[in-house]
């Protein structure tokens, strides 16, 4: 039986009529073109499909065009979840889908994944599993959609996920990993490591990341897939081409297929020591102009990171980098880090806020555990009371806080 695996599409990325609008898109068709040539048997999609958790039409609109593409019979899969076994059925190749963190709502709001699953698009599964057949040969497939990290280890405990004996396992999460947290990166973090996950898994699958990865640690093989698109112009994006990978469960063999047109991303990390504004400006300069050289038949991203101390009586205000003269060339996004008090201090506040995930809605979230906790309230369920209230959905929060407690 062969898998065709990938995650992170971000359909809906970037502002329509933007060519990175139409990028999400257009990987989207590549990869199950890819999938289509070399026969796979089933799909797996490891989250974010979708770039917003409410998508607007449009999006939605070039999204159904996207599964007309996988147009075909239906086939009946068996999925296995909390209350039961319930049959899905769903057209063309069969894919198989997690929700992502993009995706994740209140169990009182419509999941964007399973209204897919309702127009037969693809059967989501969350802390279940489905059972794939194909000529007598069974594979299971389990998952754990994207929740927020903090939650992360307890939600998998709760799900206790268990490999079936005697056939193939693939499990999908939409997390992140310690192992796999890039050393230099303090606004990521991860609640869940390896060492959680239980054992008989031929094979690991993970979302979220945007870089892609193999390894194999404490007998655990593992998938980091990345994503199809640039959205983050992380660096160890920027280091192996993006596709997608075929598993082959006989034979175990995992193969990665890049896609053909390929954006490139160009990340800098420019340290300065007590530099004059000029000398900053000019060093930026020639690095763009030596990177951009080359013709690119889509255009490369850059991303430049500057950081370091400027020379006294400068701030970091007069330090001007004018790129205007390589916008036909390139997609640039440029940050500026240098150290004097009032600004680390506000650097520092914004990196504590970014290593907690601190997202307007967390914060809010946040704030109503602390209130919660306060008032000594047992089995609330924060997240949910939340997503009512900033839906205006008051009454019906109310009716959850009185029937919890």
């Amino acid at each position: 039986m062969l898998l065709g695996i990938f995650s992170d599409t971000h359909l809906g990325f970037s502002s329509k009529g933007d060519d990175r609008f139409e990028e999400s898109f257009a990987r989207f068709n590549e990869a199950l073109s890819i999938f289509a040539q070399r026969k796979a048997d089933f799909i797996l999609h490891a989250g974010d499909l979708f770039d917003a958790a409410v998508p607007e039409q449009e999006v939605w609109e070039k999204t159904f065009e996207c599964f007309n593409n996988n147009n075909g019979p239906l086939t009946k899969v068996t999925k296995h979840q909390i209350g039961g076994e319930v049959c899905a059925w769903v057209k063309g190749t069969p894919i198989i889908a997690i929700h992502g963190t993009h995706e994740f709502r209140g169990k009182d709001f419509a999941n964007a994944i399973a209204i897919l699953e309702k127009a037969n698009c693809l059967v989501h599964i969350h802390a279940g599993h489905v059972v794939l057949e194909k000529n007598g040969e069974k594979a299971y497939v389990h998952g754990m959609g994207g929740v927020p990290e903090k939650h992360a280890k307890e939600v998998l405990e709760k799900y206790g996920p268990r490999a079936m004996p005697g056939f193939s396992n693939v499990i999908m999460f939409h997390q992140s990993f310690k192992e796999f947290l890039p050393f230099d990166d303090d606004d990521m973090i991860a609640t869940l490591s390896l060492a959680d996950l239980p054992d008989g898994f031929d094979l690991v699958v993970d979302g979220h990341l945007h870089w892609s990865r193999e390894e194999n640690i404490s007998n655990k093989r593992f998938l980091l897939t990345g994503s199809t698109i640039f959205t983050q112009m992380k660096k160890l994006e920027g280091e192996r081409d993006k596709g997608v990978f075929l598993f082959d469960t006989a034979s175990k063999k995992l193969e990665f297929v890049p896609f053909k047109n390929q954006r490139k991303l160009f990340y800098f990390n420019l340290k300065f020591d007590n530099a004059q504004p000029q000398e900053v400006a000019r060093v930026v300069q020639e690095k763009i102009a030596q990177q951009l050289n080359s013709s690119f038949p889509t255009k490369p991203l850059v991303r430049v990171k500057i950081s370091g101390t400027l020379a006294k009586g400068f701030s970091q205000s007069d330090v001007l980098i004018d790129l205007k003269q390589y916008e036909s060339k390139a997609i640039f996004s440029v940050s500026k880090e240098f150290s004097t008090e009032a600004f680390s201090k506000k650097i520092d506040g914004l990196r504590t806020l970014q290593a907690q995930k601190a997202s307007v809605l967390e914060i809010g979230v946040g704030i109503l555990e602390k209130n919660v906790g306060e008032a000594n309230l047992t089995q609330f369920d924060t997240r949910r009371v939340f997503d009512l209230l900033s839906a205006d959905e008051t009454d019906k929060a109310r009716e959850v806080i009185l029937a919890q407690n």
